[in-house]
């Protein structure tokens, strides 16, 4: 009984993030001129210079799932392929595009990096997504999301993709 029981956890917590991965991406992001404005950040790299990214939503679910929407936006010229801020602190699998976004909490001093689907790939924005756009266009802003998981007693969070500044305090809703 004890063998089956951590048999079906085991089971259940391997495919749960998976099944929440293909939920989550199935479902179009909203046009980002329908989002509020969380905060937003500058370039501090000259892969980001004339880039901008905006911080839209930090939600929490029933547990401590926290998905957040931000998004970037191309003030150049000329068409931009944002598909390097990877992550190299976890091995993530085929979908490592923004597995280097993170969520940082100052009071707690945490980083949090994004969950991995029962794949290893990142719990985010990335090849997985029906909605997923690595060309952006001049003056073209474009929302992705990253999910993490955040403990109930942190309530704001500043967000850091790499490239840009940190967006600071970000509320947990």
């Amino acid at each position: 009984m004890i063998k089956f029981r951590a048999f079906a956890i085991t089971l259940l917590g391997a495919t749960l993030p998976f099944a929440t991965a293909s939920s989550a991406s199935a479902l179009p992001l909203p046009k980002t001129d329908e989002l509020s404005s969380l905060g937003s950040a500058e370039s501090n790299h000259s892969n980001s210079e004339n880039l901008s990214v905006e911080a839209h939503a930090a939600e929490r679910g029933d547990s401590s799932l926290v998905s957040v929407t931000w998004s970037l936006e191309n003030n150049r010229e000329s068409r931009i392929i944002f598909n390097w801020p990877s992550g190299t602190t976890y091995m993530y699998g085929n979908a490592l595009h923004y597995s280097g976004v993170t969520a940082h909490s100052p009071s707690e001093g945490t980083r949090f990096h994004p969950l991995m689907d029962a794949n290893g790939d990142c719990f985010c924005s990335g090849v997985t997504s029906v909605d997923f756009k690595k060309a952006i266009d001049p003056g073209q802003k474009v929302a992705y999301w990253s999910m993490f998981s955040i403990p109930d007693n942190v309530d704001t969070i500043d967000l850091e993709i790499p490239g840009f500044e940190p967006i600071e305090d970000i509320p947990i809703s």
